[in-house]
């Protein structure tokens, strides 16, 4: 009765360390440190990912395009007016972008969002919106850059998805000649 037990346990062990040596032969994906997809191949060898295979998903079925444009002297600020034009197959349901202001010296003045989101936005349209940034004149902006949006309604993320940076990922910031614009 012993025997065909060690057998089992033997046969079991030699299933056990081919399936653990032909794993630890895979390419692996990591991520680095600066936020760059690295892949390790199995002959030891690495290089740098293009892009996410997400993004590329993405970018395969569409992107919204944001632009800035035009900047506005608005008493003792500055107005900004953005435009989202809808590339993607679904509607944008709602998107609320915020907009981080930073000064010449590289440091941050403020982060808003606009008075209204850009909401029920259909394939193929556009929308426009103005943003303030009080205490701040235009001359004074060095950088407008796009964050936040994580509370998005497109396609398959709702507000209630854990979407942090996936929204935005949907969205190519154009660079504009009036200022610096990025996300």
């Amino acid at each position: 009765m012993k025997r065909p037990i060690r057998i089992f346990a033997a046969r079991a062990l030699i299933v056990a360390a081919t399936i653990l040596s032909s794993a630890a032969q895979a390419d692996i994906e990591l991520t680095a440190p600066d936020g760059r997809r690295i892949l390790l191949k199995d002959n030891g060898t690495w290089l740098y990912v293009a892009a996410d295979r997400a993004a590329d998903a993405i970018n395969k079925e569409g992107e919204a395009i944001l632009t800035l444009e035009r900047k506005a002297e608005r008493g003792k600020g500055c107005r900004i007016a953005v435009r989202l034009e809808n590339n993607l197959p679904y509607e944008i349901r709602s998107l609320v972008p915020y907009y981080s202001v930073y000064r010449t010296n590289g440091v941050i003045y403020d982060t808003v969002s606009g008075p209204s989101s850009f909401t029920s936005l259909k394939p193929g349209d556009a929308q426009s919106r103005e943003v303030d940034f009080a205490g701040i004149s235009c001359q004074d902006i060095a950088r407008v850059q796009v964050v936040g949006g994580d509370r998005c309604e497109m396609g398959d993320l709702t507000k209630y998805s854990a979407t942090t940076g996936q929204c935005l990922e949907r969205v190519r910031v154009v660079k504009s000649d009036l200022l610096r614009f990025d996300k």
